[in-house]
Order: structure tokens, then C-alpha cells, then sequence
């Protein structure tokens, strides 16, 4: 759709020219209306419309004022004029600023429609080509974040400045160099899991149309910790900084339409001068992200204040193993102990910082992921899933019920692999007994077939069926010779020796032991 602003002193003028078209139907939305000039120029900033229809006389700035000061915000931006005949001259003059075309007063349907229609052709093009643009610097964007991710991870130095030319097509120089975080949150976040990434995709769409005006060059991307920036600006004005930043917490706690309780947080890792150290810069906005949920602020400057980068949590060895062990064990109750007892010991710990909670969210999932793979096969994705949601969690709290629910649901999940493991070869078992059962049928048989030795296979056996497997394969041959017994022709021999006893005197006595009555008094009466 490409996108129209319309501007005109008098509302009745907007309300006809949206009754007069089918505005979608042409390919064309209206995301904009305003009674005067200064607040169409706001809609030109913020909704980057493709076109605007403004009439000549406004309050607040007028239409050829509005045309010429929208034009140096978005110089690609078309626009038509709406004039009375004694306003003429004023649209003639209109159009050294590249005015498509203009319309009189009153307006008429086919004439408004027209211009419209010959406009779509040349608008669609130059927006495809603008999206195609959009989108790949976004992918660059991205790409460059990444590698400041993984440098940040691995603890390395960022790129410089002629790289990230060269590689990414970004053109940094002399001036200052920041890393942001715009972490916004909600309460329940896995329960709006749809919600939550909505939030961010309007979280990043506020982000980058803000430092888009703030900086001389930028790159932004969703990470799992929040909306993730790098800016350079050649003169940095801390005052316009944080207004602009101020701006993108207001505009996404708007979202409270959907998410009554959300709130932002902007994180500020201290300013550089080069390029290279965007990795320091990154793990202080980082550290003070993480520290929102022990202190909630609204705004975290590490040049206002010093992340404590060295203060980490180690947990004590032996703790660490009965997590391992009540893991490996597959014990629910024994590892929501051990959890509820390191819980209550680290919350009470001065000084408490978010990266010391961290750290104790990550080597309890360790601990955990460790001592369950003793025992099974753990989801792959298991641990980076985990450390996903933690940074959805809003405070301590979530954080202990994400560790209670998420390695309680693995250890389930492992229980019943572990039962279907073992209710596999019982399965199996059966199915053979049932293939085999006429014939001289022997444990040691059975029990080879399914790939275990006679032993354990027994014991397994009675475990899973409450039968020994004497007793199993009796019970299915005397009910497979029930049904023998009242077939036509068949004689008490015959069926003895069709459920696989040879002999019949004992097969007889087998017979009314497990029934109550002789195979020939159960022939008489169920004939």
C-alpha cells in the first residue's frame, strides 16, 4: 500500500476527500490527518508517508511551507495541492518544490481519482524500489549486529571502521560511538508469546525510525535481549539523546492497549571513540539490562554510572552436584528442594546484581542439562531455549519459576522416554509370543529375540505386565484354544496342539486349572 498524509484547515475538506475515493482499492491507505501545517510535518517524520495532499492556507505553517520543510525530511515524498481559484498563483508557486499536481476547490471525484490513478504506476515503483532498498539495509543492519554479538560473546574486540565499510557498506568516522539496549517488558511474557514478539517488532520499528533522525549512521536488530543499536554521531548532544530515547520508552509503553503492565527500559553503554570497542559498550548497556531486575529504572547510563562487571556469582561446588545428581536421577521433588533452598540462600546476598543472577540461572541449567543427559536424550535446544526466556523474565521470581518449570518439564519429558524405552521391548516381546506361541516356546527364546539377556528380560517382563512370562504365555494359549474349542470339526487334541501342547492329559488338566472346567465340558457348553 503506499501510504497518503492529508492536510487541510477544514475538516468537512478531509472527510470528503476520504468519502470521495476507495482509497484501498487504488493501492493507497491513509495514515495520516491534519488541521494544520506543523502537524502534518509531524506525520511526515513519523509515518513517512509516499505522498501528502495539503491545502494552501493552513495555520501553523503554510501548504508551500509545509511542501519545501517535508521535502528536506523526505525528499523522495510527492505532493499535491488543494487551491481556490483566488490561491492560484500560491500553487503555481507550489511547484518549483516538485508539486505533482493540484486540485480546486471544490473538490470533484474524478478529478481527485485521476490524478490518483497516474500517480500509482510511478509511486509503486519508486516504493518497491525504496522497500527493496529498505530491507536490504536492514539485512546489513542485522549482519552487523551479529558480529557484534558474537564478538561480544567471545569476548574480542569489535571491528574497525574500514571493515565495517568494506564488509557491511556502513561509513563510520571521528566522533562518538555507543551501544544501546531497548528492553521492553510485559508480566506473563510466555504466556503472550505471540504478543511478546509483536511488541518487539513495533519496539524495532519505533527504534529505528527514531535514530534514524538522531545519528549519522546506525545499525539496528531484535536480539533476545531486547532491541539491540549501535549509534555514531559526529557531535553528541547528551540533552537530544536522551529526549530521543525518552520518546521510543513513551511510544512503545503505548502498547498498553494490549499489555496493560508493560514497561521499557533503555540501557546506555558508555560513549567510544571508535568502533572497535562497540563490544565494552555493548556488555555495560548489557550488564544494566540484566540489572533491571533488581533496580527498575527507566533509564540506565554507564556514563552516569559504572556497571560492576567483576561482581559475579560462583555457586559452591556441592551444591552444584546435588543439582547434578537430583537431574541425573530424574527427582523432581529432591531438585525443586535443592532449587527452593538456593533460591531463599542467593536473594538475601548484598550486593545482588542481574548479572549474579544470571550467573546462578546459568549454572543451575548447567548442573541440570549435565545430570540429565546421564539419563537421556535432552532437547538439543534445550539450554539456549532456557537462556531465551530468561530474558523474558521481568524479576528474581521469574526467574525461579522459569527454573522450576522448564527442568521439571524436561525431567517429565525424560521419564517418559525412559518408559517408553523400557515398554518398547515388552512390546515387541508380546508381538513375537503372539507369532510363536504354538511352538515349543521358551524364555531364553523370547527374551533373545528382543535383544536382552534372559535376567533382565524376566524381571522387565513382570515389571511392565504384572506376569511372570510362564504365566503370560499360558494364559494366551488357554484363551486362544476358548476360541479353538468352539470351531466345528476340531477335536480337544487338535487344539492342543494348535496353542502348543503336545501333550494332552497335560493340556487337559492346564485347561480346567486356569478355567474350572475340562476342555471337553467348555467344547458342551459353549458349542
Amino acid at each position: 500500500m503506499l501510504r497518503v498524509v492529508l492536510a487541510d484547515d477544514e475538516i468537512k475538506v478531509i472527510l470528503l476527500m476520504q468519502k470521495l475515493i476507495d482509497w484501498q482499492s487504488l493501492g493507497y491507505e491513509v495514515v495520516g490527518i491534519a488541521n494544520d501545517g506543523l502537524r502534518a510535518l509531524e506525520l511526515v517524520k513519523e509515518k513517512q508517508p509516499h505522498l501528502l495532499i495539503t491545502d494552501i492556507r493552513m495555520p501553523g505553517c503554510d501548504g508551500i511551507d509545509l511542501i519545501r520543510r517535508a521535502k528536506e525530511l523526505q525528499p523522495k515524498l510527492h505532493s499535491i495541492v488543494i487551491s481556490g481559484y483566488r490561491q492560484f498563483e500560491y500553487a503555481q508557486n507550489a511547484l518549483k518544490y516538485g508539486v505533482e499536481d493540484y486540485l480546486l476547490k471544490p473538490l470533484k471525484q474524478e478529478e481527485l481519482c485521476g490524478i490518483l490513478l497516474r500517480l500509482k504506476d510511478k509511486l509503486g515503483e519508486e516504493a518497491e524500489l525504496e522497500f527493496q532498498l529498505k530491507k536490504s539495509g536492514e539485512r546489513c543492519q542485522e549482519q552487523l549486529m551479529a558480529a557484534l554479538e558474537n564478538a561480544v560473546a567471545r569476548h574480542e574486540s569489535f571491528l574497525n571502521a574500514e571493515q565495517a565499510a568494506s564488509e557491511y557498506g556502513f561509513h563510520f568516522a571521528a566522533g562518538s560511538y555507543f551501544a544501546v539496549l531497548v528492553k521492553p517488558d510485559i508480566s506473563n511474557a510466555e504466556q503472550y508469546r505471540d504478543g511478546y514478539q509483536m511488541i518487539m517488532h513495533h519496539a524495532l520499528e519505533i527504534v529505528r525510525r527514531e535514530v534514524h533522525q538522531l545519528a549519522d549512521e546506525y545499525a539496528v536488530s531484535v536480539q533476545k535481549e531486547g532491541v539491540a543499536a549501535i549509534l555514531f554521531l559526529r557531535n553528541y548532544q547528551a540533552v537530544e539523546v536522551k529526549q530521543a530515547f525518552t520518546k521510543i520508552r513513551k511510544e512503545i509503553e503505548k502498547q498498553r492497549d494490549l499489555f496493560w503492565d508493560i514497561r521499557s527500559t533503555i540501557c546506555l553503554g558508555s560513549r567510544k571513540n571508535c568502533l572497535e570497542q562497540m563490544d565494552i559498550s555493548m556488555r555495560e548497556a548489557m550488564w544494566l539490562c540484566l540489572d533491571r531486575l533488581c533496580r527498575v529504572q527507566p533509564w540506565r547510563d554507564a556514563e552516569a554510572e559504572s556497571p560492576a562487571l567483576g561482581e559475579r556469582y560462583q555457586m559452591d561446588p556441592a551444591q552444584k552436584k546435588r543439582f547434578q545428581e537430583a537431574a541425573e536421577c530424574l527427582d523432581e521433588d529432591r531438585f525443586q528442594q535443592e532449587l527452593d533452598d538456593s533460591y531463599r540462600c542467593i536473594l538475601p546476598r548484598k550486593p545482588l546484581n542481574g548479572q549474579m543472577l544470571e550467573d546462578w540461572f546459568e549454572q543451575i541449567v548447567d548442573a541440570a542439562n549435565y545430570g540429565m543427559k546421564q539419563s537421556g536424550n535432552v532437547e538439543d535446544r534445550f539450554s539456549e531455549t532456557m537462556r531465551e526466556k530468561f530474558w523474558r523474565c521481568t524479576n528474581a521470581q521469574d526467574i525461579f519459576r522459569l527454573l522450576r518449570e522448564g527442568i521439571r518439564q524436561q525431567i517429565q519429558s525424560l521419564k517418559e522416554e525412559k518408559s517408553r524405552k523400557e515398554t518398547r521391548p515388552i512390546t515387541e516381546a508380546k508381538r513375537y509370543i503372539q507369532q510363536h506361541y504354538q511352538e515349543a516356546l521358551r524364555l531364553e527364546d523370547v527374551s533373545s529375540a528382543v535383544g536382552f539377556n534372559a535376567t533382565y528380560f524376566s524381571a522387565l517382563f513382570k515389571k511392565e505386565t504384572g506376569q511372570n512370562f510362564m504365566d503370560y504365555l499360558t494364559e494366551l494359549r488357554i484363551n486362544k484354544s476358548k476360541e479353538l474349542l468352539c470351531a466345528d470339526g476340531l477335536s480337544i487334541q487338535d487344539v492342543a496342539e494348535m496353542v502348543g501342547y503336545r501333550d494332552l492329559k497335560y493340556f487337559s488338566r492346564l485347561f480346567k486349572k486356569t478355567t474350572g472346567v475340562s476342555p471337553s465340558d467348555y467344547k458342551k457348553l459353549y458349542k
